[in-house]
């Protein structure tokens, strides 16, 4: 498999723990930076503060310019745009003290009332909704496919869900619980749907539950059920994996099962069958060389696309492998139904933890993506092409 080099590579001044590029202008991409603090209180035991920062960037050609960077209270370490198809320019934030922000990217180069229209978008804060405790961290996040609510992974191990409501400025504090892992809780996924919620922790374990019927916000996110389509029991699998579940993404789903792939702290990917009843079977697996902390699809559907109702024969990946850098993976299905993983290409430039990754939708002339990837105590980010 080749190794890819970079093009350019910045040192930036906080260390940096996941990266999304904008969906309306992938021009622009914001870096969320995780920075823990340690502070000597005379007698008192050492004190932990964990501080951070939003940068704005603006990836031209063979260049990457910071257009902004903004301080922020907490440390951050999930962002995603979105939800999908709705006022692409905000995007959420999960922090190291138990809250949930919205962001937006206000754009002013249209502005002709201006008298100085600025070059580039500004990230500007929308709101905070505390929905835990300080000293709990929201590790990850999802947007529900149908509407501002959000599933939450959290430190304590819970896995939650939150709605959070632009329209009226109303600020629900009030979040549900849906399922709880025995050590911290690493992601989450939802189903193509939204009936359901997939959720991997410390514990080594994936787990499945529907979206409980008592969530206040329950109706408006999930349509009445097929007749005859029987209702997925919750399951947890603590056999699967051998270590933490990191990443999950769901890639198809049927009247039979669901398929989805993980990332672990084994350093393996693995698809896995989640059938409607019955064991979950795994049906290919691969060893990436470092911990699989996220997975991303590369081709169709895009970002703001439902997934297809049946597997696609060929699946393009980016992984995010921790301290084994990225890979560029193939999924395929041969014609004897068995599916294989291959990875094509590996970018091994960053020394330390690679925890966020992303790269534009688009194939410049050449038919190649353009990547941004970082890595965490070294506080390097990368602009490679594949």
């Amino acid at each position: 498999m080749p190794s890819v080099d970079h093009l350019l590579s910045l040192t930036l001044d906080l260390p940096p723990s996941c990266i999304e590029f904008w969906p309306a202008d992938e021009q622009y991409a914001v870096i969320g930076t995780y920075n823990l603090d340690t502070a000597q209180d005379g007698s008192q035991p050492i004190r932990q503060r964990r501080s951070g920062s939003l940068i704005l960037l603006h990836v031209g050609n063979d260049e990457v310019e910071i257009v902004q960077t903004l301080s922020t209270p907490s440390a951050i370490l999930d962002i995603h745009f979105g939800p999908p198809n709705i006022q692409s320019h905000y995007f959420g934030v999960a922090t190291s003290t138990g809250s949930f922000s919205i962001y937006r990217l206000k754009d002013q180069r249209d502005k002709r009332t201006a008298v100085e229209p600025t070059k580039h978008p500004k990230i500007e804060h929308f709101k905070t909704t505390q929905f835990f405790p300080e000293d709990v961290l929201v590790t990850a996040f999802s947007w529900h496919p149908k509407g501002w609510s959000v599933g939450m992974t959290l430190s304590s191990g819970q896995v939650c869900l939150g709605h959070i409501d632009l329209d009226n400025g109303i600020d629900s504090t009030s979040s549900t619980g849906v399922v709880c892992h025995d050590l911290e809780a690493w992601t989450i996924a939802f189903s193509a749907d939204g009936s359901g919620i997939y959720s991997g922790g410390d514990d080594s374990a994936l787990r499945y539950v529907e979206v409980p019927t008592n969530y206040e916000y329950h109706q408006d996110l999930i349509a009445e059920p097929e007749y005859g389509l029987p209702r997925r029991m919750p399951w947890i699998d603590k056999k699967t994996h051998g270590a933490g579940v990191t990443a999950i993404l769901p890639i198809s789903s049927d009247a039979v099962g669901n398929l989805v792939l993980t990332g672990s702290y084994d350093d393996r990917i693995r698809l896995i069958q989640t059938s409607t009843v019955g064991r979950r079977s795994v049906l290919a697996e691969s060893n990436l060389g470092g911990g699989v902390w996220r997975l991303k699809r590369l081709d169709p559907p895009s970002r703001n696309e439902a997934p297809p109702k049946e597997s696609s024969e060929v699946i393009m990946l980016l992984a995010s492998c921790m301290h084994a850098g990225a890979r560029i993976l193939k999924l395929r299905q041969d014609e004897e139904s068995n599916w294989h993983f291959e990875v094509l290409a590996k970018f091994e430039k960053h020394k330390s933890m690679n925890y966020g990754s992303d790269c534009q939708s688009a194939l410049n002339a050449q038919g190649q993506r353009t990547f941004l990837t970082t890595s965490f105590y070294d506080r390097l980010l990368c602009l490679w092409r594949y």
